[in-house]
Order: structure tokens, then sequence, then C-alpha cells
């Protein structure tokens, strides 16, 4: 008997069992923006003087891609989260509308 009342629930509102897994952007006062923080590409020097420079502004390149792809990483986190949270918006929405229709 229950197990008829349960699969009947899952057929008749299947939009009241979904369940959003994942992270939110959410805050308590509105939408928050992201906070990844986006880096800044090094100068290239003027001329290449020494071994020295050369060496040094390939690290400053190794260190800024390295930042750059941390900064894209947590801009798609930000982007995933805020897909995530219109997916719970949209669940509500369905939530309300199946409350006022029944």
């Amino acid at each position: 008997m229950i197990k008829k009342l349960l699969l009947t629930l899952i057929l008749i509102s299947p939009a009241g069992f979904a369940l959003v897994l994942g992270g939110s952007n959410l805050g308590m006062f509105g939408y928050d923006e992201h906070s990844c923080t986006k880096p800044f590409p090094p100068s290239k020097p003027y001329a290449f003087n020494s071994q020295w420079e050369i060496d040094t502004y390939n690290n400053e390149v190794d260190y800024y891609n390295s930042e750059r792809e941390s900064y894209v990483r947590c801009i798609r986190d930000y982007v995933d989260n805020a897909e995530n949270d219109i997916e719970r918006i949209k669940e509500a929405i369905e939530s309300a509308i199946d409350e006022a229709n029944s």
C-alpha cells in the first residue's frame, strides 16, 4: 500500500522530489559577486640583456599562467554554483505552483 502511494506521488509530481546538489552563491544580502582575483600579466622588459633577465621573465610568465588557471577555475566554480541556484529557484517555483494547484 505504501509503495503504491509513493510510486503514485513520484509519477504525479516528479519535480517535488528533485534535489539540486552543489554549492550556492546566495548570500544573506542578495546574490554575491564572484571573489576570484584576476592576475595581471608580467611586463615584458624592453630588452633582455642577460640570461638572468630572460629566466626571471620566464618564471614570471609561468607564475602568471598558473594564477590564470586558478582564476579560470574559480570563475567556473562560480558559474556552476549559479546554475545550481537557478535550478533551486526553478524547483521552488514548481513547488509553489503545485501547491497552488492542489
